[in-house]
């Protein structure tokens, strides 16, 4: 089974750098590398590189051209040697793993998955190839960059058999100055937490067009209480939230994403979190 990975750098040119790795003693056919045009990064991570891993494997080898199948795409933030002051964010994403073992453990533990269907859909066998066709994919990408922040995010996508499939989202804020992954109560002081779940509401309600005066659970929510959340983000704009299908509302919902402001929250920032905002808005 083979799994390939290629190099893109944000100047618009592959570097060209393959990694074959066998997980499985299996015929299965990979697609090539499906190369994108690649984006430039600017601000204090302008060296970043996005390595993409992928792999492509047939349920049934012997059934060519007919088999189910299922594709994994990773597509990661790498930093070259010269950055390598700001080893901390890699670390921080992949879990303190490099990035290629990342890659290696990610894609075996779904290419172990996909395998056991071969039982399942022997015990089914009218199981719909829809259902028996899986894919994974997961994108990070670099959404702001200062000299002295930079903010991450990862877009997940999967099927693995079910109604439908699956989108998530999280976001990583890291002080480039500090070298550390910041939590909610780095940037807003603990104690207006109450204050800021109002804020959270009050552009829930404005995103979904609800009064105040309804209460949430008639228009879908699971609760009438939104608090925030911890997986937040800053933009030039103001202060993120975002939750997926399922954490708040139902799947129909969709995504669901705020952003309060900074006009109206800045009294409930911390002096580190008024520093790194006055940074990002200029």
């Amino acid at each position: 089974m083979k799994s390939k990975f290629y190099k893109k750098s944000n100047k618009a040119a592959l570097w060209g750098f393959l990694f074959l790795l066998l997980f499985f003693p299996l015929a299965c056919k990979s697609a090539p590398p499906a190369v994108s045009g690649s984006r430039s990064v600017t601000g204090a991570l302008r060296g970043y590189e996005t390595i993409v891993a992928e792999n492509t494997l047939s349920l049934y080898p012997e059934m060519v051209g007919k088999s189910p199948g299922m594709v994994i795409r990773l597509s990661m933030l790498d930093v070259p040697e010269q950055e390598s002051v700001n080893k901390f964010i890699p670390d921080a994403l992949y879990q303190g793993k490099s990035l290629i073992e990342y890659a290696d453990e990610k894609i075996h533990s779904y290419d172990t998955k996909y395998i056991a269907m071969r039982d399942v859909a022997a015990k089914f066998p009218d199981m719909s190839n829809d259902v028996l066709n899986w894919h994974y994919s997961e994108v990070y990408t670099l959404d702001a960059g200062t000299p002295k922040l930079a903010v991450v995010s990862l877009d997940k996508e999967y099927y693995t058999g079910g109604a439908h499939g699956m989108k998530q989202k999280d976001y990583f804020v890291f002080d480039l100055e500090e070298k550390r992954q910041l939590a909610l109560k780095d940037v807003i002081r603990g104690e207006t937490f109450d204050q800021l779940d109002d804020h959270v509401e009050a552009a829930l309600r404005t995103l979904m067009e609800i009064p105040d005066w309804i209460p949430l659970t008639e228009r879908g929510f699971f609760d009438n209480s939104i608090e925030k959340m911890e997986d937040f983000f800053l933009n030039p704009q103001g202060l993120g939230f975002q939750w997926d299908p399922y954490e708040i509302a139902p799947y129909v919902m969709g995504t669901l994403e705020v952003v309060i402001p900074y006009k109206d929250i800045e009294e409930l920032f911390t002096p580190r979190g008024l520093v790194l905002v006055a940074e990002l808005r200029r």
